[in-house]
């Protein structure tokens, strides 16, 4: 994502800290995103996005919150789906069984009929 734009310079409130640490507040405030697996740099205005996230919409949401930081020239998005909570709980249901049944074998592995 480009933006045409920027007031980035070094003497502003928007030095490459001081978005990187807004971009990590406004994310923070967001109980939709999991800032855990992100990792936010910032080079001369350029934010470069890397680690896991659960969907590709939280994936498109982050890039947005990154983009609407004032001072910021561009985004690169790196950041890939992971498993996460989503995944997790998807697993777990789809192991359950549709009748209840079960039992476990001679080595304690549980088995559904």
């Amino acid at each position: 994502m480009k933006k045409e734009k920027s007031n980035h310079n070094k003497k502003s409130s928007n030095t490459d800290d001081g978005i990187q640490r807004e971009i990590y507040r406004r994310l923070q405030g967001d109980s939709k995103i999991d800032v855990s697996h992100l990792k936010v740099e910032v080079k001369n205005g350029s934010v470069i996005l890397k680690g896991k996230v659960d969907t590709e919409e939280e994936k498109n949401n982050i890039e947005n919150v990154a983009a609407s930081v004032k001072g910021v020239i561009n985004v690169e998005n790196h950041l890939h789906l992971g498993i996460g909570v989503a995944h997790g709980i998807t697993t777990i249901v789809s192991q359950i069984s549709p009748t209840g049944n079960a039992k476990h074998d001679e080595k304690g592995r549980t088995e559904f009929f």
